[in-house]
């Protein structure tokens, strides 16, 4: 059972990966701090959580992640100061109202952060209902969630909707419907919302206009700028189609860590088990998963992306940084293999009627040479011929000791397994561009053709063929510390290809490893297909291969949670465990003692 800390630690990288992923911005970062929720340049403060926070406020706790997520994903701070004025109410209203608007449309897009805003929202209205205090801009910013959302958040919210009411009049649904309409365009819809704060008189008294020659040119100018705004809405949703589209539709689970909650509001989320690798939902229909274009895939040799000599050198960086570690490992694979060669030694059954004369029990026969019970029998041994194949991802986010590590244990475990008649191959899969290469060049060319699906160019590298001998490649795995070959991983489509180099092999028994530290992730893909397009994927790649049984499917998780994808997954928090963890996985796979 994990410990408090253990449980923290992981909740905290499950959250962390999370609203990175829903953020979408690469220059995210994430802080845990004793202060209330913000956000600081590039910076996402969320409060230090601890386990009792975590039992009665789990989903309170996710909530606030979402909304500064969804805020880095959705909302321009350049258009949104656009708008500000010298007018502290104007402004505080104009802020409430945006950040329902940022909210709701994250809201409608993904069902588990609704549920997480919702409930928040119905936790905070309770609270507040036995404040006497009103306040306009969070009677904005309630109303406008419940409006924008079709939804009913209580009671507690009725004196928010009666304030709005003696504000704006019994047609306020109105407001928000029209509203509603621009939730996708940041532009348009804070034109719309200083429309109806001038409509309406929603400013301070004493900061508000003083003669009608004010009110005069002002108005000239709204209706300028209001004219202007409509004549160029059309315009800007011309432009920014794709990019919507995207929005409404994206999240990115390089993070891999997704959420799901029920849809029941107000359900208490400290009922039941608390999930720590909750799952992010969304509510769109799928095709089935394509590639806009194969031309320009290619699987290649580790040697052909890099001369000799440098290979050599790499190579040598490589031994040098995981010195070391290098004893620990070799130990242990040393143990592995005499264990491997203990199983495959010949054995044989004795006193046998019949079969090889047994020159040990040559006295017996010389005795009494009607004596039978002096042959012996060579045992079957279940031993099958076995091939292992090492799948290492080649994504950006293992560059430094993961991807170091990960290719000394495969190239120690490939000599163990060849001294021991097992054939062993190493192969590593990434994109030959960040975020698209040419397949993204020929969608744009071709006029951009909605859900294209894959839209990058796969690159999938041989570092050991199963035949070849590991002193042959040995050079090839020094190419993995090579400047630029770490790009972006699309797991589905190299696990189907691992797989399918396996299905042609001739031996009995197939075992595919996969060493990976997180999700499937391709920015060019995910920008114009639905967000978990390439976990789906992933997910009924490694359905088939472990509904066929064909191939044995272990995956080995580098601080991520893989079990989530994988039936047979181990996850490890600190990388220089990969290589125990993987020989001991084998020692189990072959049943050694």
């Amino acid at each position: 059972m994990l410990k408090s800390e253990e449980i923290l630690e992981q909740f905290k990288k499950s959250l962390t990966a999370t609203t990175k992923s829903i953020s979408q911005n690469t220059l995210v970062e994430i802080n845990f701090t004793k202060e209330n929720s913000s956000i600081e340049g590039n910076l996402i403060n969320l409060p230090e959580p601890n386990i009792e926070s975590l039992k009665k406020n789990l989903t309170y706790i996710r909530a606030e992640a979402d909304a500064l997520a969804l805020e880095f994903r959705f909302h321009s701070k350049e258009i949104h100061n656009s708008f500000i004025d010298d007018n502290d109410m104007a402004n505080e209203i104009f802020n409430a109202v945006e950040q329902s608007r940022v909210e709701a449309k994250g809201s409608i897009s993904f069902k588990g952060i609704k549920s997480n805003i919702t409930k928040k929202h119905s936790l905070d209205l309770k609270k507040k209902s036995l404040d006497d205090e009103n306040n306009i801009s969070e009677a904005f910013k309630y109303v406008a969630y419940e409006q924008f959302l079709n939804i009913d958040l209580g009671k507690n919210n009725e004196k928010n909707r009666k304030i709005i009411k003696q504000k704006i009049g019994d047609n306020f649904k109105t407001v928000f419907e029209d509203l509603k309409k621009s939730i996708d365009n940041q532009e348009a819809f804070g034109s719309k919302i200083k429309k109806y704060l001038d409509d309406y008189d929603l400013y301070e008294k004493n900061q508000h206009r003083n003669n009608s020659d004010d009110i005069n040119q002002d108005d000239d100018v709204n209706s300028d700028e209001n004219k202007n705004n409509d004549d160029n809405n059309q315009k800007n949703d011309e432009q920014n189609q794709s990019k919507i589209e995207t929005d409404t539709n994206t999240v990115d689970l390089q993070q891999s860590v997704s959420m799901e909650e029920s849809d029941e509001i107000g359900e208490d989320s400290s009922e039941g088990e608390i999930e720590y690798f909750p799952k992010i939902e969304t509510n769109n229909n799928y095709d089935d998963y394509k590639s806009f274009t194969k031309e320009f895939d290619e699987v290649i040799n580790a040697n052909e992306l890099c001369d000799q000599k440098e290979l050599e050198k790499l190579r040598y960086n490589l031994d040098k940084q995981v010195f070391t570690f290098l004893p620990l490992i070799t130990k242990i694979a040393n143990r592995l293999q005499r264990k491997l060669l203990a199983q495959q030694n010949r054995h044989w059954d004795f006193n046998m009627e019949e079969g090889f004369l047994d020159t040990s029990r040559l006295s017996r026969i010389i005795a009494n040479p009607q004596n039978k019970l002096s042959y012996k029998k060579e045992k079957e041994v279940e031993f099958k011929d076995t091939i292992v194949s090492l799948l290492i991802d080649n994504s950006g986010s293992m560059r430094g000791r993961p991807i170091t590590v990960a290719a000394l244990c495969s190239d120690i475990l490939a000599k163990t397994l060849e001294r021991c008649q097992i054939k062993t191959e190493i192969l590593g899969f990434t994109t030959k561009a960040w975020k698209g290469g040419e397949s993204r060049e020929k969608w744009i060319k071709e006029q951009k053709p909605s859900n294209p699906g894959r839209l990058n160019d796969l690159r999938h590298i041989v570092y050991k063929s199963a035949d070849s001998p590991s002193r042959r490649s040995k050079q090839n795995l020094g190419l993995l510390l090579r400047e630029g070959i770490l790009k972006e991983n699309i797991d589905g489509e190299a696990l189907m290809w691992a797989n399918s180099r396996l299905k042609k092999r001739q031996e009995k028994r197939k075992i595919l490893i996969v060493i990976s530290d997180g999700a499937p992730v391709d920015d060019s893909t995910l920008s114009v297909n639905p967000g978990n397009y390439l976990e789906k994927n992933l997910r009924e790649v490694i359905y088939q291969i472990e509904k066929n049984k064909e191939v044995e499917l272990i995956a080995i998780g580098i601080g991520h949670d893989v079990s989530r994808y994988y039936s047979k997954a181990i996850t490890i928090m600190d990388v220089d465990q990969l290589g125990e963890v993987l020989l001991e996985e084998l020692s189990e796979i072959f049943h050694i003692n």
